[in-house]
């Protein structure tokens, strides 16, 4: 017979030696007491033909042989659910008693009845706890252990269903409330519906977790991961043993690197499942313990590893629910854990003593291309196309799936029948994929000019380039090239833009976004800077989080207001003042995205900036012959202008930057456009005039 049938038969025979004691009981009172008859005890149980044992020596006999019958059952079907029931949850034998009692009238209906007629209440479905303990206590108060001996047993049946004992602590068993009509002994109890399920070979998931638990049907063979070799091999060995041991492991590192697709794929190596569990769902409604232990649950009853997914959101802090949830299934659950998790929580290490704990990194430039060429195969995509993306944004495994698939399907919409990926495209999907909660302490910039629109000196321009250069062949630098042990911060791409407003610092910041691929958010200073002590830090930090998830370039324009030179303490507000110059230093030494700092007054930056900022690009006022490059490439080709434009005259009266030919620019085109007619010099010099007066010239 199997498991399950012979816990049904231990039950049977528990339930006769309790009936057969309570008739013992009314014969030797001379049938005053409490309690059936022998003829009755036949009835209940095996029907008016049935053969009910007369005395409680074959009632215990018939208890004993039935322990027997089962440990020899569980022991010969170990992969059998109450056998895995058994060694998962590490239950005693007395708790496989309890459950065998409780799973009976679920498979034998006609013992409900019996539990009924035991009880002598028909209309009662479930049996309560101190019924249970004097089932389980035996004819003269005594329980029965492993080998069917005997030892005190109300308290001891009344201990295992504690909540901290195990067929509580992981819903194994479903007590009701206590209430004033209802004590604890008198609480009815009953196996939960997932272990009734369960048991009878029903492979579901609970619905209490349905959308915070997901079972690993097909996990991924390891060929598939891309991940550093040594790193796997670490993992393959902290799961090591999982077979009949129990690991706890930390695995962390950012969302997306595969840290539960390597676990299923080395656990796959040795035929052994996984159960994914989303630790945030969970943790964001309500009865977060018995939701906890039914999702771990899930994994325990397919002899599976769970991992347990948290992301960012239990950083710092987790809740008091959780955590006890936590510990308690790390110190007594027979299933292996993996925590993926973004960083290594202290939190976690107090609940779980013997945790083993690795880092997993976002993968480098080599691993993202190979990322990609997995993502967008020849011919969809050029190989050179995916090196710049490939090194143009740090994106892990799975954000490189979603955009590639995102970059695919615009490409199939200008061809359907042979879709070619452009550098476009990925950018886009990128760009869509980003996510920012910068709110109203920046403004996004739209970011369009070409190198062609740039009229600067040849010194600015080749600084300009060398910026962009380094971010582009930064990852080859630090990663091919090892230079990133000689940089263990200030990784980054920052720039200091100094020169005279309207020297075309905001557009070469709006060009340098454009040829990255990111998006341009100018910091509102008056936003970041509080007068309240520490929140200038706060603001600051919030930007740069955001900015490193959403690979955005940070402009901080006109930065002098919050970068200027520290100042000598003389009183609690230059000590505090000084706090957020040095928090800012540190901020951007361990920022790895891009910083733009433009300045109308080089002089006026602290030093420290200087020397921890990468670069520094000077902005000159334009020469003559910069000054007729720029007069001339206001002007879209669509504009009217007359058949003579003296560009050299204007270039040389009028000696102003960019910004200021620009909105001249823009006044000549009003004129013009007010008489219905084309540009003229004379238009040009009328309003080169009126932007002089209002820069406070006189021509």
């Amino acid at each position: 017979m199997n498991p399950s049938s012979l816990a049904v038969e231990l039950a049977r025979a528990l339930l006769e030696r309790f009936l057969v004691a309570h008739a013992h009981r009314k014969r030797l009172a001379g049938g005053s007491a409490f309690g059936p008859t022998s003829e009755e005890v036949a009835v209940a149980l095996r029907g008016p033909l049935g053969d009910a044992p007369a005395d409680l020596g074959a009632a215990d006999a018939r208890v004993t042989a039935a322990i027997a019958a089962l440990d020899a059952a569980l022991a010969s079907s170990p992969s059998s659910p109450l056998a895995r029931l058994r060694r998962v949850f590490w239950l005693e034998p007395i708790d496989v008693a309890i459950v065998s009692i409780l799973l009976a009238p679920e498979l034998d209906h006609d013992l409900e009845r019996a539990f009924a007629f035991a009880i002598d209440d028909f209309t009662r479905k479930r049996i309560d706890v101190g019924f249970l303990a004097r089932l389980l206590g035996g004819p003269d108060d005594a329980a029965i252990d492993h080998h069917g001996s005997r030892f005190a047993g109300h308290d001891r049946v009344l201990m295992r269903l504690d909540e901290g004992a195990p067929l509580r602590r992981h819903a194994v068993v479903a007590l009701a409330a206590i209430t004033e009509q209802t004590p604890g002994s008198m609480r009815s109890i009953r196996l939960a519906d997932r272990i009734v399920a369960f048991l009878r070979g029903h492979d579901t998931v609970d619905e209490l977790v349905r959308g915070s638990v997901r079972v690993t049907r097909e996990p991924a063979m390891l060929g598939a991961v891309v991940m550093a070799p040594e790193l796997v091999t670490q993992i393959r060995r902290a799961l090591g043993g999982v077979v009949g041991a129990a690991p706890r492991v930390l695995l962390a590192g950012p969302d997306g690197t595969g840290r539960a697709m390597v676990v299923e794929a080395l656990l796959a190596e040795r035929d052994v499942g996984a159960v994914r569990i989303d630790l945030g769902t969970i943790a964001s409604e309500d009865r977060i313990g018995e939701r906890f232990a039914a999702a771990i649950r899930e994994a325990a009853l397919r002899d599976a590893a769970a991992i347990l997914e948290g992301g960012a959101s239990f950083k710092d802090d987790v809740p008091r629910a959780l955590a006890q949830a936590i510990a308690d299934a790390a110190g007594g659950l027979g299933v292996p854990l993996v925590f993926a998790l973004s960083t290594r929580p202290s939190w976690l290490a107090h609940l779980v003593p013997d945790l083993l704990e690795l880092d997993v990194p976002a993968p480098s430039f080599r691993e993202r291309l190979e990322l990609w060429r997995r993502a967008l195969p020849p011919p969809v995509a050029e190989a050179a196309d995916l090196e710049t993306v490939a090194a143009r944004y740090a994106f892990t495994g799975a954000t490189i799936v979603r955009v590639a698939r995102r970059a695919e399907a615009g490409a199939k919409l200008r061809d359907p029948h042979a879709p070619k990926v452009s550098l476009d495209d990925l950018g886009d999907a990128a760009r869509l994929t980003f996510s920012h909660r910068l709110g109203g302490m920046a403004q996004r910039i739209p970011t369009g000019f070409k190198w062609d629109d740039l009229v600067l000196p040849q010194e600015t321009l080749d600084s300009v380039r060398e910026v962009v250069r380094f971010a582009r062949y930064r990852p080859i630098l630090l990663e091919d090239w090892g230079f990133a042990a000689k940089l263990p911060y200030g990784r980054g791409v920052s720039a200091i833009l100094a020169g005279p407003p309207g020297t075309g610092k905001t557009m070469v910041a709006q060009l340098l976004a454009n040829e990255l691929g990111f998006d341009l958010y100018r910091i509102d200073l008056s936003q970041v800077v509080n007068k309240y002590i520490g929140e200038t830090e706060k603001n600051l930090a919030r930007i740069f989080e955001e900015a490193e998830s959403s690979h955005a370039v940070l402009f901080f324009d006109e930065a002098d207001s919050l970068f200027a030179k520290r100042t000598e303490v003389r009183s609690s507000n230059d000590r505090y003042a000084n706090l957020e110059v040095n928090y800012l230093l540190q901020r951007m030494e361990t920022y790895d995205g891009v910083t733009l700092l433009a300045t109308n007054l080089e002089q006026g930056i602290d030093e420290a900036f200087k020397r921890r900022v990468r670069f520094s690009v000077m902005f000159e006022l334009p020469g003559e012959r910069e000054r007729r490059a720029l007069w001339r490439s206001m002007f879209p080709a669509k504009t009217p202008l007359a058949a003579q434009i003296d560009w050299d005259m204007l270039a040389r009266q009028f000696v102003m930057a960019g910004g200021y030919i620009k909105k001249a620019a823009l006044r000549a085109a009003l004129m013009a456009a007010e008489g219905n007619r084309a540009i003229t010099t004379a238009d040009l010099l009328e309003a080169a005039r009126l932007e002089y007066r209002e820069m406070g010239r006189i021509i």
